[in-house]
């Protein structure tokens, strides 16, 4: 890719405007399954289109466009294939971000298309496009609510490869994960931390498969999911309390509401652990910095400041302690104590 240094300022824009058309592509071939089709060899336009059921002139522009920028290859005798970047589209395999785009280009995209009302009003474009939240959106479209949190749990994947060797779990007898879905990443957590006790805890929606991922685990004994909304209660006096990407959902109002119940279930000397991106002041490219934008659009929520995190917690009754950073700039360790 070229230096930005070297290209015209007009160019270099150019390049960031039409971004949204390789996300376009990509969201379309993972539509189409294109990498699992290509999974055991490589095919051709045409076995593609019929296994698609595509216009196969069509299908090849958008495969020839992906290939320019390393998702695909195309051989001189026609033949296509997948590249480790273009395996992430793969289903069901770690690290796959397919479900990931097939939601930010799908149930996501026509609010970014509308962040200008969000700008100028301080409102949810995502409310504002679908008249319902994204919450109730998901619970009406099941298809779609599925396959979010397909993408959830691709993106657990990646907190867990992050947040696990950058911290000592071992010291606590009782883990809670609080919004914990599909239990993956506290049950990465208990396989670290042997002498350790779990619970997911979550909408009574989501115990059913939980219930199922953590048997199919062999963890039965040690780990148990928890029915409940954590607006109105958290399970109570467990050592440590995870709170893995639930407060950037929320505005100031909600998260410490949240913040609140985790005070009031916690016993002195339990310790939370907050698991987003933190926005360094400075400016400096991060990543978080555009996810923020995403949670004005969808959900109302942010990304936080080190200060902004600081005060939420010192307004719930709870101190402090420290921010570990991990490998990915997208998520960080924020340690609150109860005392």
């Amino acid at each position: 890719m070229n230096n930005p240094s070297q290209i015209p300022p007009p160019a270099q824009m150019m390049q960031m405007i039409t971004g949204f058309w390789t996300s376009c592509c990509i969201y379309t071939a993972a539509k189409l399954n294109i990498a699992d089709c290509l999974a055991d060899k490589p095919k051709t336009t045409l076995e593609l289109a019929e296994a698609t059921h595509c216009h196969a002139p069509s299908l090849y522009r958008v495969l020839r466009a992906l290939s320019s920028v390393g998702i695909f290859i195309e051989s001189e005798n026609g033949y296509f294939s997948t590249t480790p970047l273009g395996d992430t589209l793969k289903s069901d395999t770690p690290g796959s971000m397919k479900a990931m785009a097939i939601a930010q280009l799908g149930d996501h995209f026509d609010a970014w298309g509308n962040l200008l009302y969000s700008v100028k009003t301080g409102k949810i474009a995502f409310d504002y496009v679908e008249e319902m939240s994204v919450w109730k959106y998901y619970e009406t479209h099941p298809d779609e609510g599925v396959n979010f949190m397909k993408a959830m749990a691709g993106l657990t994947g990646a907190v867990i490869n992050n947040v696990l060797p950058a911290y000592d779990f071992t010291p606590y007898k009782t883990i809670v994960d609080i919004g914990g879905g599909n239990g993956a990443l506290l049950m990465a957590v208990l396989n670290i931390a042997p002498e350790s006790q779990g619970i997911v805890f979550d909408e009574e929606y989501v115990v059913n498969e939980t219930k199922e991922n953590i048997a199919a685990k062999g963890l039965t004994s040690r780990c148990q999911p928890i029915a409940g909304t954590f607006f109105d209660f958290v399970p109570k006096d467990a050592d440590c309390y995870l709170l893995k990407m639930i407060l950037h959902d929320w505005d100031d109002n909600g998260s410490l509401k949240i913040l609140t119940n985790c005070y009031h279930a916690m016993k002195s000397g339990s310790k939370l652990l907050i698991l987003e991106s933190v926005i360094p002041g400075e400016n400096i490219p991060h990543p978080g910095k555009f996810m923020d934008i995403n949670m004005l659009a969808m959900t109302g929520g942010k990304e936080r400041t080190e200060k902004e995190f600081v005060e939420l917690i010192e307004k719930a009754g709870l101190r402090f302690s420290k921010i570990i950073p991990t490998h990915s700039p997208l998520v960080s360790i924020v340690e609150a104590v109860k005392d």
